[in-house]
């Protein structure tokens, strides 16, 4: 069976169709030409001079040439609290979000050593104030009496012995006189003779116990008394020095909020970790401002400068159809981050720059990731083409 075909129906088959007129029966060059309207032409010829007149207004128009550059938000003005010394987490009160004043304890390490030393020193130091009382009563005592006992009163026994001889010499000479008389006898003058003589030698030892009395022994004496007292003293300054070293290393393990603020992040959350010296332990922020850091992927880095237009979007924004936000380059660093480079091992993501957040038409959570542009340049949007093509080459 042969398909049906309308073109092989007859003439009469076709005019009895309900479906065709007579117009249908006429061949193709009777029928009347199609000539389009004059608005269609000049429309088409419109489109066209539009399209190119935009085409041309859009390639030559100047566009913004910008730098990729992710980065996180954080507070525009914060401190960094360091650990001033080596140990071991004993407390820490401070959480990340709690408000804290200056001079409030963040964390303690363990302190059961030093406060040892500390009661250690403050007994050796009560024991030295007390040693230096006894050598100042010792000092007193030498220098009212700097020889025995038995000297005490040779000053005033030398002015006896010197009276007693010279009334003994005045007798010997009377008797002298009387034994030439025969007054007086020989047995006599032999006596007062050898009393002279004991005098003489009691003068002498009274002279001999007032000179060291005043002479080098008393001054030994006095000089031993005081350099007891010094070095009990001396003691006693080293002692107060190493009890404030001691109790000054007491405070470097208390670690202090140095300014009012905000608890941003923590480092060490738990009692028993191990601190190093120089490690940061937390971050407190002191006002609300925020800032953005962005890290520079691109090798045009010398082309970032402050005052730079940057239009970023938050990761934490759910919705990405919202209009992006507004910054100005604060800073950009003109030297690589050795830190950031010894961490990344190689890796390009060693430029640090510093943005001002202007406008955010939503809140921007502190620490969100972001993505942004920074603004280096307007140029005709030919031009970036030509050099995007250069660089993919």
């Amino acid at each position: 069976m042969t398909p049906f075909d309308p073109h092989r129906q007859s003439p009469a088959a076709r005019g009895r169709s309900p479906l065709c007129d007579s117009e249908f029966n006429k061949p193709s060059s009777d029928l009347r030409p199609v000539v389009p309207p004059r608005w269609m032409n000049r429309g088409i010829l419109g489109s066209i001079a539009g399209a190119i007149f935009t085409g041309a207004f859009v390639l030559l128009s100047p566009m913004d040439e910008f730098v990729s550059a992710p980065g996180v938000v954080r507070p525009a003005d914060f401190k960094v609290v360091f650990s001033r010394a080596e140990g071991i987490l004993e407390s820490i009160p401070a959480r990340d979000g709690i408000q804290v004043e200056r001079g409030d304890i963040l964390a303690e390490m363990e302190l059961w050593p030093l406060r040892r030393e500390v009661a250690r020193l403050e007994g050796e130091l009560a024991q030295a104030k007390r040693e230096v009382e006894l050598a100042e009563a010792a000092l007193k005592r030498t220098g009212a009496a700097p020889v025995p006992a038995e000297f005490l009163f040779s000053g005033l026994e030398v002015e006896r012995q010197s009276e007693l001889q010279s009334l003994h010499r005045d007798y010997l000479d009377r008797l002298k006189q009387l034994e030439s008389t025969g007054a007086a006898s020989g047995v006599e003058l032999i006596n007062v003779r050898l009393q002279l003589i004991s005098s003489e030698a009691l003068l002498k030892r009274s002279q001999l116990a007032n000179e060291l009395f005043k002479g080098g022994y008393g001054e030994a004496a006095i000089a031993e008394a005081t350099a007891r007292k010094n070095l009990a003293e001396a003691r006693v300054l080293a002692l107060q020095q190493e009890l404030e070293v001691t109790r000054e290393g007491i405070g470097r393990l208390v670690i202090l909020a140095p300014v009012s603020g905000t608890i941003i992040s923590t480092a060490r959350r738990h009692a028993g970790e191990k601190v190093e010296a120089g490690e940061a332990l937390f971050r407190i922020s002191s006002s609300d401002r925020i800032q953005l850091r962005l890290y520079a992927t691109e090798d045009r880095i010398d082309k970032v400068h402050p005052g730079q237009l940057v239009r970023f979007r938050a990761n934490n924004n759910p919705d990405r159809l919202a209009l992006p936000a507004t910054g100005t380059v604060l800073e950009a660093a003109e030297d690589r981050d050795l830190e950031a480079e010894k961490k990344s091992s190689g890796s390009h993501n060693s430029y640090r720059i510093h943005v001002q957040v202007d406008k955010a038409p939503y809140e921007l959570a502190i620490g969100a990731t972001v993505e942004a542009e920074i603004v280096i340049g307007r140029r005709p949007l030919w031009r970036l083409i030509m050099q995007r093509s250069a660089d993919r080459m």
